[in-house]
């Protein structure tokens, strides 16, 4: 292939694909399921190297902008396609009504994704052409910003942010409990870019400063989350309570779940394990999402079960079913739960708020009907009016649905509103893959961290975790397996940093590297 300019492609976009590929395999292999999570501090050393020892070379010319594009959004290409190729893993029972959809539909979303990053590699460039090298500078709050713009809107997709790499490290996770996953994310890239500079900096001086800046800035972060830790297993140790929540893990086959011939046996093995949990001395048992595979508003005799599995067990049940209501001449289904306290009453109900994009319902088709009747499987839910906050006998929590537990700020508002807990409830056998459930399942340690609550997580084939407030996985069902956890839930410490503050301290750390960047070239030149 020879461009127009003359030169095979590769001679002239070589390093900026060599750049960009090598970034992105590293970050992929700091996230489940490899075991080399701790390379997302060194992953972006690679794209950062080439920002500071070839892209000067091209920083006069007039495609010098497209360069720095093209080398984080071949980066962004090769991190989410290893990131979420099991996309077009589903199973048949997903419902996708056209299999051959699924590996164009990954390449589209791959495309939309990886432009993130290519928009960090622009503003990069930008900066370094006006401010020279200290544009690098930027580079913790460019990338953290983007992250945050990818979480937001129509399309927002939470998914493989760089704070969750890190998620079985507790200590290295408590940066989320002052700046939340985009300050931590931050933290991460501000690490890579002290290494990169070391490594491929200038004067011996300038890389001996990166290299005593980058050793203060992890002891601190580690430290200070060892030391969080020991105040929070301190209030734990002052504040004892009993295992009193069952958290159960059905694995019921998807293939078998939603035909009728098998709905009596799923309700059994619900009042089954309700039973259960009762007798091990649980007040509240929770079940995963769709857990009840029927419409509760249309099925009042599957209703009334639930009632009296409550009711004889003595227990509050908290479990995911599907609802429908009529408006007007249409119907609307939601997503949704409920909690059937130990009388048997259904005292409150949750209608999912944040569907899953292509899923769950087709984006923008609120502003477009006609979307809605596109059929490629997908459920088409509406999405709830509000949050809802349950009252249990074992204390108000917020529910999370599924995919809602990579939404921060959804997740803040809960314990903003009062909320001593947080309930995940997920039904994640469709991915398969044991890569979807794996990354999914981390996303609820974040929450967890940056809002200092416990986190209960409930899953229909796994993974169910019981995670404390420190973020430390205390218990789990791993995949494909069948069994209950009964569980202890700690009240609160009082709000975290983020939890008062929301991205208000991740806002001035970024303007905060944004002004150092502006800031070198008068202190050290360009």
């Amino acid at each position: 292939m020879r461009s127009i300019a003359g030169g095979s492609f590769f001679q002239r976009w070589g390093e900026e694909i060599l750049a960009g590929v090598a970034g992105g395999l590293l970050m992929a292999l700091s996230f489940p399921p490899y075991p080399t999570r701790i390379l997302c501090c060194v992953a972006l050393v690679p794209l950062l190297r080439y920002f500071l020892r070839v892209f000067p070379r091209h920083a006069g010319s007039a495609g010098a902008l497209r360069r720095g594009f093209i080398a984080a959004y071949v980066y962004g290409i090769v991190f989410f396609a290893v990131l979420l190729y099991w996309v077009a893993n589903l199973i048949p029972e997903s419902q996708v009504n056209f299999g051959w959809i699924l590996i164009p539909g990954l390449i589209l979303l791959v495309l939309y994704l990886a432009l993130y990053p290519g928009l960090v590699g622009l503003a990069l460039a930008f900066l370094l052409r006006r401010v020279g090298r200290g544009g690098l500078l930027a580079a913790p709050a460019v990338w953290g910003l983007a992250e945050l713009l990818r979480s937001r809107g129509e399309l927002a997709f939470s998914w493989g942010i760089i704070a969750s790499a890190l998620a079985p490290y507790p200590a290295a996770m408590q940066v989320l409990a002052l700046a939340g996953p985009f300050g931590m994310g931050m933290a991460v890239v501000s690490v890579n870019v002290l290494l990169a500079v070391v490594l491929f900096g200038g004067s011996s001086r300038k890389r001996a400063a990166a290299a005593a800046i980058c050793a203060v800035l992890v002891a601190a972060a580690l430290g200070g989350g060892a030391a969080r830790i020991r105040r929070i297993d301190a209030w734990m140790k002052a504040h004892p309570v009993r295992a009193d929540v069952a958290i159960v893990q059905p694995n019921v086959d998807l293939g078998m779940k939603w035909k009728i011939q098998y709905r009596d046996s799923v309700f059994t093995q619900i009042e089954e394990y309700t039973g259960m949990a009762s007798a091990l001395g649980a007040r509240l048992v929770i079940f995963p999402e769709t857990a009840a595979p029927v419409s509760i508003s249309h099925h009042p005799e599957y209703r009334n079960w639930l009632k009296r599995i409550a009711r004889e067990a003595g227990v509050d049940l908290y479990i995911g079913y599907v609802r429908h209501e009529r408006v007007g001449e249409a119907w609307r289904s939601f997503n949704s739960s409920g909690l059937f306290d130990h009388n048997g009453l259904l005292t409150a109900q949750y209608d999912k708020v944040n569907l899953l994009q292509f899923g769950e319902r087709i984006p923008f088709s609120q502003y477009m009907p006609f979307l809605e009747r596109m059929d490629f499987g997908q459920a088409n839910f509406k999405p709830g009016a509000e949050a809802t906050l349950f009252d249990s006998v074992r204390g108000r929590f917020g529910a999370l649905i599924c995919f809602e537990s990579t939404f921060s700020g959804f997740t803040r508002g809960y314990v903003l509103g009062g909320a001593d807990f947080l309930v995940n409830i997920t039904n994640d056998g469709w991915f398969g893959s044991p890569r979807g459930p794996l990354q999914h399942s981390e996303t609820a340690i974040l929450r967890a961290v940056e809002n200092g609550v416990t986190i209960l997580r409930a899953a229909n084939t796994g993974v169910s975790m019981y995670i404390d407030p420190a973020g430390r996985v205390v218990d789990l069902i791993g995949l494909d397996r069948e069994g209950l956890l009964l569980v202890p839930v700690y009240p609160p410490r009082g709000a975290t940093l983020y939890g008062r503050f929301g991205h208000a301290i991740f806002l001035c750390m970024a303007a905060a590297s944004l002004c150092a960047a502006f800031l070198y070239r008068t202190v050290f030149g360009r």
